[in-house]
């Protein structure tokens, strides 16, 4: 299989912003071959701005462009509808995130993909940033040692936070318990967003993840941080046996034991038809470790890289079969952890343990 035949399904601003033009960067390994929503104006001004048939209806979509992959990206609780549809037609695709919000549905989703033989992926973006892809290879090369403590100040809300927490700890690391809090507070009225009513409130989310080896989560969430000028740092760190990172700032123990030694991480670029792309990040260890990027000979700038390789993971599956890189396991774990933290800070704080019962769909 060369090209694999891709359709998006959602046309929103999501898709026709970020998921399109991607799409049509990767052409030397996609090819589009539908766009489908039920909102007909829209979706027909995009089939013909990417030269695709255009279609209201999934199923008639599925069974006329037959692609061999679709992108969902729509409201998330809907997934299911359209996933498990995908799924009778025999055809794999990923998810926007989370997998679905409600656990019995995902569920119902990764059963489906398993009885009609197709590929589920999940479209978690923020671990694949190349920072974060970069501390991920250091901490498997075993730079830092073992993951003791890991958070997350608010640099993305539930599942984005717990999954961002797991690529530190380990992405096969079980959650036992979960604690959770929440809080409102008042604060200075202010422009939270341009064209958005000003905000004096703030809620803020917190959360203590216990995993199976005994490193802890802790999870840190403030309502203000998707754009006020009152919380415009986020990041993430980590402590380990024989080193710690703060945002993209890593350290480990010099030679002597006795003082910090600064990781240096060098950018490596290719110029792809005049445009700067990332080809791969060098951290200045002993032995270095690398990540290369996948998609260095496409001209994809950072931002763009996460998605690119959501759309490739769930290609690549298809095409090479073999498993997508995140999977629905750790998708549906992210909202798994996430729903819990919901449930301890809606009882007072009250522990939810592993696992836990949920509505079976």
């Amino acid at each position: 299989m060369d090209k694999v035949k891709i359709a998006l399904i959602g046309t929103g601003n999501r898709g026709t912003s970020i998921y399109l033009p991607i799409i049509s960067k990767l052409k030397a390994d996609l090819q589009l071959v539908a766009v489908c929503d039920p909102q007909e104006e829209a979706v027909k001004a995009q089939g013909e701005k990417y030269e695709a048939p255009a279609y209201t209806n999934t199923a008639k979509m599925l069974e006329t462009a037959r692609p061999d992959i679709c992108a969902i990206v729509i409201t998330p609780s809907n997934n299911h509808i359209v996933g498990l549809l995908c799924s009778e037609h025999g055809v794999s695709y990923c998810t926007e995130t989370p997998i679905d919000t409600d656990l019995g549905w995902a569920d119902r989703m990764i059963e489906s993909a398993s009885q009609h033989g197709i590929k589920l992926e999940v479209n978690e973006n923020y671990y694949r940033v190349p920072s974060e892809r970069i501390k991920r290879e250091m901490i498997r090369s075993g730079v830092f040692g073992r993951v003791n403590v890991a958070y997350n100040e608010f640099r993305g809300h539930g599942y984005h936070g717990v999954g961002l927490i797991r690529s530190y700890v380990g992405f096969d690391n079980e959650p036992v318990r979960v604690f959770g809090f929440r809080k409102g507070y008042k604060v200075q009225e202010h422009v939270w967003r341009n064209g958005q009513p000003a905000h004096n409130t703030e809620d803020w989310q917190h959360g203590v993840i216990e995993f199976a080896d005994g490193a802890t989560g802790v999870f840190n969430f403030s309502s203000l941080s998707y754009g006020s000028p009152l919380r415009g740092f986020n990041g993430t760190k980590f402590y380990a046996e024989c080193g710690m990172c703060f945002r993209d700032q890593a350290v480990i123990l010099n030679d002597s034991a006795d003082g910090q030694r600064p990781i240096t991480i060098t950018r490596k670029t290719n110029s792809v038809g005049g445009f700067e792309t990332l080809a791969a990040l060098i951290a200045d260890t002993s032995p270095q470790v690398i990540w290369e990027n996948p998609l260095q000979n496409y001209p994809l700038s950072d931002g763009e890289i996460p998605v690119a390789s959501e759309l490739m993971s769930i290609a690549n599956a298809v095409r090479n079969h073999t498993e997508p890189e995140y999977g629905a396991y750790n998708g549906r774990k992210d909202r798994e952890i996430d729903v819990a933290m919901s449930r301890s800070w809606s009882n007072d704080g009250q522990p939810v343990t592993f696992p836990f019962e949920y509505e079976k769909r």
